[in-house]
């Protein structure tokens, strides 16, 4: 197993107009430094959930560049803001 890490970010759109009304947000952010892509999109789930959100709510985790800003969420946390 490799020691390598890699920052995974996403953006993950809330999947249709009912469930933004329902949810009240159109979309969020997570990221997390992982060893694989497998292994970040596994905890992104993990963090959906454990937030409260069905991941059938949202479309599918589109990964983004890390924006270089002083204000990401916490790491791991499941971002609806």
């Amino acid at each position: 197993m490799s020691d390598n890490k890699t920052e995974y970010s996403y953006y993950i759109k809330v999947k249709n107009e009912s469930a933004r009304k329902r949810l009240g947000f159109p979309f969020a952010f997570w990221w997390k430094t992982e060893s694989s892509e497998a292994a970040a999109t596994a905890r992104l789930a993990v963090s959906m959930l454990d937030a409260g959100f069905e991941p059938t709510d949202f479309a599918k985790p589109v990964r983004v560049n890390s924006p270089a800003v002083n204000e990401l969420p916490p790491e791991g946390s499941f971002d609806t803001t």
